[in-house]
């Protein structure tokens, strides 16, 4: 019965941490995704892949933005992670 009632607090105790961590916009996250996209663009690469790579970073940031207009701030950081990252993957293209 105790280790019931455990298993229920640890859940319970839990739940409200994960619950914390999504109750404010991803600020950080918006503003590194920001200057990501910003470096890739001052690269100006021709190369079609960079470009690709570029417009789906910023197609994921106004993602990110819409979610933070929802008030989904948990998937507003996963979508601001994402441009992030294809941002950062656009900037490794260059012209030769």
């Amino acid at each position: 019965m105790v280790r019931k009632w455990k298993a229920g607090v640890l859940s319970l105790l839990l739940m409200a941490a994960l619950a914390g961590c999504a109750v404010q916009p991803p600020v950080q996250e918006m503003a590194e995704a920001r200057s990501a996209i910003d470096a890739a663009k001052q690269i100006h690469s021709t190369q079609p892949q960079a470009r690709q790579e570029l417009k789906s970073a910023e197609q994921a940031l106004r993602e990110a933005a819409a979610a933070i207009d929802r008030e989904q701030y948990e998937l507003a950081r996963r979508k601001a992670l994402e441009a992030k990252r294809k941002a950062q993957h656009a900037a490794q293209f260059h012209d030769q």
